[in-house]
């Protein structure tokens, strides 16, 4: 499992061991006080000439890990630095979910496995990505319910559902939207109303809309969509569980909107088992007291600051990386080397050389978490926290990112450390009321589920999307993750082909004269291409194809595009 290659990543000949820096064009070797030095220089280069807003500092989720938040401290103290907003995994579906209901939803684990007796997986690959959940729906079929699946082609997820259907990508809120119809027609009651601050106007909205219309943009018949129908109702209460993937559209947030909308008039607030679970904040649970409070703050999108780049003022000078490969995982990665390549300095801090260390001008080696001692980790489906043990030395002259950033700040002459600072976090959590030990450094957190706590009332949506059209003879490209990868990598994933497999229906791998085993190049419309195997694949509908994420090269296919809550809409790209 991807759990325990950690051990072997973490002894890899692959590491880091040593700083190296940039000269005449190849990385070599230097000292961290050479580098260091270097680092320093350039921040205070860059600040006397343009202020600290040309100070960038990208960090992801290559490691969620409470003391990530603490580095920007460093920029607070510098008077301010530019950003990211938005992340690559969650944005637009968290963004929909937070207008229609206040915050995300929190559905805890106990609350399905307990009453659930219907989960509806809307286009996540559970099996595959999220095998923690299997035996919490195990139970479920244990009280006599059943699991089902919306999705866009044939998964181990669809297999071990009792019943799937597909649906067209970025489909999904008029599928919900046309059963939100159904409901309505039939007097859905549950008291849903007196849970919802525009019953009437989300009614008007819902009745005039065009049921053809809808099963159409959904890619599923009127047969399909009424089993699907019969099925919610003879499994209430039902967990609608929403996939990342299903949200990587322009109207990502529309998506789950009408879904939330769904599990509104199916009795999300009448009773235990009938909400929607999605994602939450992992760091829920940080000491808000010790969050970095920094004067000037320039957030620039998550998937479209590379194309952004060229117009700012002030411009960035120097740009530090650290948990995140934005060259293999960001859309638009060409558009991300390039501007690498523009930006005067660089850095990377990891514990490999990924493909967007191979850019910079200065790598850093740094630990992995069985190497640290005293970082707390929260989850994003779960109410448990972990503690990190150290159980292995660091390697070679790898330091702990904290570290690195007190040692960047002393030679800067700020009074700042950020190793005990993530000391004073650890004191914190341990001391905390909320926390009850259930294991040798794991905690549960009596979080409250949202359905059941919440006195909030739902804002329903009152509009629908305009999906986004690509040029005629093109296929949208929609990017699944695969267990094998962490984080979207594959550096060590086991059976990782060499040339991708592009899975297509086998008609639209006839219109372009290709057939089971073919090798073919994929353009995207701007410039990226990539060689690829053909894959037939019958369960897919017409007119998309599937390739893996994480896989070198495949996100020069996609598009650097921001959707609402500034998410990555990935699946709006076409080859």
């Amino acid at each position: 499992g991807k759990g325990l290659r950690w051990a072997s990543r973490a002894t890899s000949s692959e590491r880091l061991t040593t700083p190296m820096l940039r000269r005449e064009g190849a990385l070599v070797p230097v000292s961290w006080d050479e580098a260091l030095d270097v680092w320093a220089e350039k921040v205070r280069s860059a600040v006397s000439r343009h202020g600290p807003l040309s100070l960038m500092h990208l960090s992801s989720a290559g490691s969620l890990y409470f003391s990530k938040l603490l580095l920007p401290h460093l920029f607070a103290a510098l008077g301010g630095y530019t950003t990211k907003k938005g992340n690559l995994c969650s944005s637009a579906g968290s963004f929909g979910l937070t207008e229609s209901f206040g915050e995300v939803p929190v559905t805890r684990p106990e609350t399905l496995s307990d009453h659930a007796r219907g989960v509806l997986f809307w286009g996540r690959n559970a099996l595959e990505t999220h095998a923690h959940v299997v035996p919490l729906l195990q139970r479920v079929r244990g009280r006599g319910g059943e699991i089902a699946s919306l999705e866009i082609r044939e998964t181990p997820t669809t297999r071990f559902a009792d019943r799937w259907w597909r649906v067209n990508p970025g489909g999904d809120w008029a599928l919900a939207a046309w059963l939100c119809a159904r409901l309505l027609e039939e007097g859905a009651s549950n008291g849903w109303r007196e849970r919802v601050e525009n019953p009437e106007e989300f009614e008007r909205t819902v009745r005039s809309l065009d049921g053809a219309f809808l099963l159409r943009t959904a890619g599923v018949s009127a047969e399909c969509a009424s089993e699907l129908l019969e099925w919610l109702k003879r499994f209430a209460p039902v967990t609608h569980y929403a996939a990342f993937g299903a949200q990587r559209y322009l109207h990502g947030d529309a998506q789950f909107r009408w879904i939330g909308a769904l599990a509104v008039l199916l009795g999300a607030f009448s009773g235990p088992g009938a909400g929607l679970a999605f994602s939450k904040d992992e760091m829920a649970l940080f000491p808000s007291a010790l969050l970095p409070k920094v004067a000037y703050v320039r957030r620039l999108p998550v998937a479209t600051w590379p194309v952004e780049l060229e117009s700012l003022d002030p411009p960035v000078e120097a740009l530090s990386i650290s948990g995140a490969n934005p060259v293999r995982q960001s859309p638009g990665s060409d558009f991300v080397r390039e501007a690498l390549r523009k930006i005067p300095f660089t850095v990377c801090i990891d514990f490999v050389l990924s493909d967007t260390a191979k850019e910079c001008d200065l790598v850093l080696p740094t630990t992995t978490f069985l190497e640290e001692e005293g970082d707390w980790k929260g989850s994003y489906w779960h109410n448990y926290v972990v503690r990190s043990e150290r159980i292995l030395p660091p390697r070679g002259e790898s330091l702990e990112e904290t570290e690195i950033f007190t040692r960047l700040a002393r030679r800067l002459g700020l009074p700042l450390d950020l190793t005990e600072m993530k000391r004073e976090v650890d004191r914190t959590m341990l001391a905390s009321p909320l926390l009850e030990r259930v294991g040798e450094g794991v905690f549960r957190w009596d979080e409250p589920d949202y359905w059941r706590a919440s006195q909030r009332k739902a804002a329903l949506p009152v509009s629908v999307p305009e999906a986004a059209e690509g040029r005629e003879g093109a296929l949208r490209l929609v990017t699944v993750h695969r267990k094998e990868y962490i984080n979207g990598q594959s550096w060590d994933a086991p059976s990782v082909e060499a040339i991708p497999r592009l899975s297509v229906h086998p008609l639209d791998a006839a219109f372009f004269d290709l057939k089971e085993g073919d090798e073919a190049v994929a353009r995207g419309r701007r410039r990226g291409a990539l060689r690829v195997v053909v894959r037939e694949d019958a369960s897919l509908g017409r007119g998309y194809c599937v390739l893996p994420q994480g896989t070198e090269g495949v996100n020069s296919l996609t598009e650097p595009l921001a959707s609402p809550g500034f998410g990555a809409p990935f699946a709006e790209s076409w080859i």
